[in-house]
């Protein structure tokens, strides 16, 4: 038997991610309710969304993006923060999604490629995995792109499938 190929969606697109602008508003929050359905914890609340979004649109982090305004496949979002410790900036990831139509194209390691190309030497990248669904392999290709990690994440409770599908 031959060997199995990946076989991409052919309507998407190319694994190009741009700076979101303030007309990407309504796919990007398309994606972020899809992201949330997936591995959100807590109730989602579309304002606290929009508001966190806009602040990329006001110079307070960056939101890259994949496709055309009106049918985003992909998106990776950081905000400039700083850990309670320090004074210090670092970019922040808050998420990075693919949405599953195209999760068998090259978008996850572009959007991880462009979050590397937005740190600088004096702004570093924190960035991690949260996720109830297929968390080993998001895992190993963080690794693949960026290294050994420092660090994890836990929550206590544990989420339980019932409270998570309730929202």
């Amino acid at each position: 038997f031959p060997a199995q190929r990946r076989i991409r969606n052919p309507m998407t697109a190319q694994s190009i991610v741009r700076l979101a602008n303030p007309d990407d508003e309504e796919g990007i929050m398309a994606l972020c309710r899809m992201l949330h359905e997936e591995n959100g914890l807590f109730p989602l609340d579309d304002d606290m969304v929009r508001d966190t979004i806009r602040k990329a649109f006001n110079k307070q982090g960056f939101i890259g993006v994949i496709g055309a305004k009106d049918a985003l496949e992909g998106i990776i979002y950081m905000v400039i923060s700083n850990f309670w410790y320090s004074k210090k900036p670092h970019l922040e990831e808050l998420f990075n999604y693919v949405h599953p139509d195209h999760r068998k194209s090259e978008h996850a390691k572009s959007l991880i490629e462009f979050a590397k190309k937005c740190a600088t030497d004096d702004i570093r990248l924190v960035i991690g995995v949260i996720s109830n669904t297929r968390t080993e392999a998001k895992i190993r290709l963080y690794e693949r792109r960026l290294g050994k990690p420092a660090g994890a994440f836990f929550v206590y409770p544990p989420p339980d499938a019932a409270l998570i599908e309730s929202h």
